[in-house]
């Protein structure tokens, strides 16, 4: 059953697919090239995929050779490949990143078909324009991000499950390697949010349940079991103490607790504005065919979003990357309803659109005129007491391309007519416009908040002019020490035992508190500090005194 009629008399008018190549390109390429790695997940995972380069440790993800436990070694893998076939071309933190670059075009491109297959061709082209109009998706495809590899396995997963309807055995053999490839993504959770899919079509059509659809289903389980085993059995083989300890944080990462039940205010509006513009069209969507929504059509990406926020709610931290797997679910049911809206909806939901990121891209100039040139001159106070100590500068090629960008929609709100899809097409653009001209006119004010270069090169300087050995660590981030070991080849040791054994030491705090304090036996000789208010940073480096210091050059002899 497909879900392929649109209320106007008129032919649909599709995306072409050049265009949406184009698109994309101005969508992904600005912000994943061109900058340094910047702080979060950005510089977390670029280091890992960084060490696996460096230390030739494929195997086990580590940071400046302490093993990270917190993420499979699927984007790290896809990372260093990229930047060991491009770092001789582009920067290498650039060439990393382009692993993530993979990832959200997987994610495009499963969408893609996951939508062609359920509610036909038109469908397609909403997908993808509602994924690269989604709010949530837009700094995450920007970044090294694991939730959005695993998005893009779950879109993978529908995909192959929907095409076992006309082709049982590559359907199933699609949707067995992207559940497998879910796991080396993201773990347990991404097993939780694929495999169940599984049961989505036995449930909602009597011809899936007959013997030999059934019997297809053998065919996923080669690649499903092959991928799911075959990390996890080298470990046993060759890390086997590495496994223990990361199979039991991947059971503790997959219990439930309510503390997100706590703060329900909290959680909602992390939602909202994170599925923003799909969810309104996903509750008209589920209000018009609720008589219908065990039909395959909704049954499952309504499946698949049950899943992903049942995980949302019940596991995990309360931070906006955990939201990214409950994207491909909400694109695909929006996707096919704003092919049919009424005439009335796609209007206002273009207009929204076109206001939103016209009245946004007018902001952003002005904002620039007032860091650049002092003008609007309240404005401009405004601005520059945000990053105390920032110089503004532009380069001619960036201004250059905002103005492109900037004409680029004007042309489109002036010649784009009115067909069933426009709305979702000029969110696609406006977001599309509206990062351009923050990674353009605006790149240098955040690299400046978000480069952790200067400090680490600060710190590095302090460490080597003590000439002390190891640098133990305290309350340090995997991000700082990632960035710290990319920048400087530094590696800090963190835990108890580092901290009785070496001579320095750094310390970390963020927000409003203070650094930790220390032991009499420590002495602070640097410290400083970056940012303000809760994004404020300090670092301190300590160095051991007195008889602590000698007992710690007797241990190391």
């Amino acid at each position: 059953m497909q879900f392929t009629e649109f209320p106007s008399s008129k032919p649909a008018i599709h995306v072409p697919n050049w265009a949406l190549i184009l698109l994309f390109i101005a969508y992904a390429l600005p912000g994943n090239l061109g900058h340094v790695p910047w702080r979060g997940d950005d510089a977390l995972h670029i280091g890992v995929a960084y060490s696996m380069l460096r230390e030739g440790n494929w195997l086990v993800p580590q940071i400046a050779g302490v093993p990270y436990m917190d993420w499979p070694p699927l984007l790290h893998w896809l990372g260093a490949l990229s930047g060991s076939l491009l770092g001789w071309l582009l920067p290498l933190h650039d060439a990393i990143r382009l692993g993530g670059v993979i990832s959200v075009t997987a994610l495009l491109v499963f969408l893609r078909f996951a939508a062609r297959e359920i509610y036909g061709r038109e469908a397609a082209s909403a997908a993808a324009m509602l994924a690269l109009g989604s709010l949530g998706l837009l700094v995450h495809a920007h970044e090294m991000q694991p939730q959005v590899l695993v998005a893009a396995c779950i879109a993978a997963t529908i995909y192959g499950l929907a095409h076992m309807r006309q082709r049982p055995v590559r359907g199933a053999l699609i949707a067995g390697t992207a559940s497998g490839a879910a796991f080396l993504a993201g773990g347990l959770p991404g097993l939780a949010l694929s495999l169940p899919l599984w049961a989505a079509l036995p449930a909602s059509e009597a011809e899936c349940r007959s013997r030999a659809f059934l019997l297809a289903y053998r065919h996923a389980l080669w690649p499903l079991v092959l991928l799911v085993l075959l990390w996890p059995l080298a470990l046993a083989i060759w890390q086997p103490d590495y496994l223990a300890v990361w199979w039991a944080k991947e059971l503790a990462d997959i219990t439930p607790h309510a503390g997100h039940l706590q703060r329900t205010g909290a959680l909602g509006n992390l939602i909202g504005w994170f599925t923003w513009p799909l969810w309104p069209v996903v509750l008209w969507s589920l209000w018009h065919r609720r008589t219908s929504l065990r039909a395959f059509g909704h049954s499952l990406p309504l499946l698949a979003a049950a899943l992903s926020l049942g995980l949302i709610v019940t596991t995990g931290a309360m931070r906006p990357a955990n939201v990214v797997p409950l994207l491909p679910a909400l694109i695909l049911i929006a996707a096919g309803e704003v092919c049919r809206l009424r005439r009335g909806a796609a209007n206002a939901f273009d207009w929204f659109g076109l206001i939103t990121f016209s009245l946004l891209g007018v902001g952003l100039w002005l904002a620039w005129s007032a860091l650049i040139f002092g003008w609007p001159v309240p404005l401009s106070r405004n601005v520059l007491r945000l990053l105390p100590g920032f110089q503004p500068s532009w380069h001619w090629y960036e201004v250059l391309l905002a103005i492109t960008l900037s004409i680029a929609w004007i042309i489109a709100i002036v010649r784009l007519p009115f067909f069933q899809l426009r709305g979702a097409v000029h969110w696609a653009l406006g977001i599309t416009l509206s990062w351009g001209l923050a990674t353009t006119l605006w790149l240098g004010w955040f690299d400046y908040d978000k480069n952790y270069r200067p400090v680490a090169n600060e710190i590095a300087r302090q460490i080597r002019q003590q000439d002390k050995g190891c640098v133990a660590t305290l309350d340090t981030g995997d991000s700082q020490r990632a960035s710290l070991y990319y920048f400087t080849d530094i590696k800090l040791e963190p835990g108890a035992a580092a901290r009785a054994r070496c001579p320095l030491l750094l310390a970390y705090s963020t927000g409003q508190r203070a650094l930790p304090s220390m032991n009499p036996g420590w002495e602070r000789i640097w410290q400083t500090q970056r940012g303000r208010g809760r994004l404020m940073e300090r670092f301190g480096l300590y160095r051991k005194v007195g008889n602590q210091s000698e007992a710690a050059d007797q241990s190391a002899r």
